[in-house]
């Protein structure tokens, strides 16, 4: 009689029961790639664990060479991906802050909206870049291809600490824009390449993190300039700002070059061993994400015919369409409008939104990894979010519980490497799909949000949106993310997992002939 598998894995059978479900509870081996030898320490075996600890950075069961390799990766792989993304959400934060630090008043900006229009023209630049950056990287050397890209955009932010006037903020953010669309699904895509699926949520998650940390940091860099740069070369303190956040970039896009080690079938890194770069090869390939997909003519029909790439880009555009990735910009302005803060105190505040945006993110990572299934993850920091939306949209005499809400919506942020490594796991190997699909999906969110914010959320009618209804949509859109990242695409993954597995199970009878 055959036993029914009650383990799912993200990329196996989605029909069955989620690999976080399993009762732990006999013991189970190791099974070692030697026959007729037990499985040691240092052999390349396939653990199987007994039990996932809620606060774990390795498998139980691991091999000391395994733990050997994901350590090189953690070191240079990662650590990269952490500095690259803080400096990109550096940079991307940095026109906020900026814009309450003086420069709004100095070049007589507000009334025309000029801060959302940065923020359209920056997010038209994603659209653009994102898909063609990350089908590049199946061809180009990540190690050249991302460094370059944080050179590009660095250059640009460089040259915002000239501008005088909107239109010039306008064409210098659809640049920057342009080439930032490479680094949150490039970066993405090769830690899929890598890390097998137990390992990626949390470190997906710690790569978003660094991002937070960046946005944190913007604030108080800005805090630190104005104290101690205002007026310094004939400049205001925001225009140093630009400056200081190309500086930071150089020595990042340095250390990719040298140190980044592209994809497992490429990879020269000089840190790895040939032993190491099989043993990497052969991780990936022992979950059944052994590289099938060409770029060739059949690409785009793989492509536009998946399932991933309509369900996670949806998700993705209701994530988005929330303006959950402003609240820190209109946190800053409420925080203004009060006439009670200083300068250093409005960009500093909010970085306490960061830092429940950091926790979050690491939380959910482990837990997501722990119950071996991101749909309830999802579902709960969606209910906290419709909380602090509801207080948004109630907008209550409290200055205390606004504050609260503003802050405690830093969950929202938790999202993304939770698709992310979502993405990564049901695409299995196919390369250019999982590129695409993460590259997409960012670029849809980006382009139904650009009309949605000018219309729902206008920088002019900040903090309030009375007028536009702002943050009644945002709620609106915040309980149809909770319920489609909740429920809706698990759904759909167990349904073309049935639908799948129905073409493909082969009934094997007793042959009855005499």
């Amino acid at each position: 009689m055959r036993r029914q598998n009650a383990a799912r894995p993200e990329n196996g059978d989605p029909t069955a029961l989620p690999s976080g479900l399993i009762d732990h509870k006999e013991p189970l081996t190791t099974i070692s790639r030697s026959q007729g030898k037990p499985p040691t320490e240092s052999d390349n075996s396939i653990p199987i664990s007994n039990e996932r600890r809620w606060f774990h950075w390795h498998e139980s069961g691991t091999s000391k060479a395994d733990k050997k390799l994901i350590f090189k990766l953690d070191w240079f792989l990662l650590s990269f991906s952490c500095l690259y993304f803080f400096i990109k959400q550096l940079d991307g934060n940095n026109i906020s802050n900026a814009y309450v630090s003086g420069m709004k008043e100095e070049l007589g900006f507000g009334p025309g909206n000029e801060l959302s229009w940065m923020n359209t023209y920056f997010n038209i630049g994603q659209i653009v870049g994102g898909p063609l950056s990350n089908l590049a990287l199946t061809v180009i050397r990540p190690r050249f291809w991302l460094p370059g890209c944080l050179v590009a955009w660095s250059l640009f932010v460089l040259f915002l600490f000239k501008c005088n006037t909107a239109s010039e903020f306008y064409g210098l953010r659809f640049c920057i824009g342009f080439f930032e669309s490479a680094a949150w699904p490039g970066v993405q895509y090769v830690l899929g390449c890598w890390y097998r699926k137990s390992e990626m949520a949390r470190r997906s998650g710690l790569f978003v993190m660094s991002g937070v940390l960046g946005q944190m940091f913007s604030g108080y860099l800005q805090s630190a300039l104005f104290t101690g740069m205002e007026g310094k070369g004939g400049m205001s303190s925001w225009r140093w700002l630009f400056i200081f956040d190309f500086v930071l970039a150089v020595p990042v896009a340095i250390y990719g070059i040298i140190f980044y080690p592209d994809t497992p079938e490429n990879t020269t890194a000089f840190y790895l061993s040939e032993s190491e770069r099989q043993r990497a090869r052969a991780r990936i390939e022992e979950e059944g994400r052994t590289p099938v997909g060409k770029m060739d003519r059949t690409v785009f029909t793989r492509i536009l015919t998946s399932w991933q790439l309509y369900t996670f880009s949806l998700g993705y555009a209701f994530w988005t369409l929330t303006c959950g990735s402003y609240v820190t910009q209109y946190f800053s302005i409420w925080l203004k409008s009060l006439n009670i803060y200083s300068v250093p105190q409005i960009n500093n505040i909010p970085t306490a939104l960061g830092a429940v945006n950091f926790f979050f993110m690491l939380t959910s990572g482990f837990v997501a990894d722990k119950i071996g299934r991101r749909g309830p993850v999802c579902f709960a920091v969606g209910c906290l979010l419709t909380f602090c939306f509801a207080v948004f949209t109630a907008w209550p005499a409290s200055r205390h519980l606004k504050m609260a809400a503003f802050i405690l919506s830093g969950c929202y942020g938790c999202y993304t490497p939770l698709l992310a490594g979502w993405v990564n796991s049901s695409c299995g190997g196919d390369q250019q799909l999982r590129a695409f699909t993460l590259a997409f999906m960012v670029s849809l969110g980006q382009a139904v949000v650009i009309p949605f914010q000018q219309l729902q959320f206008p920088s002019g009618e900040a903090p309030t949106f009375t007028r536009t209804h702002g943050w009644v949509s945002g709620l609106c859109f915040v309980i149809i993310l909770t319920l489609w990242t909740g429920f809706g695409i698990e759904s759909v993954e167990w349904l073309v997992g049935r639908k799948e597995k129905g073409k493909s199970v082969i009934v094997d009878e007793p042959n009855n002939d005499v």
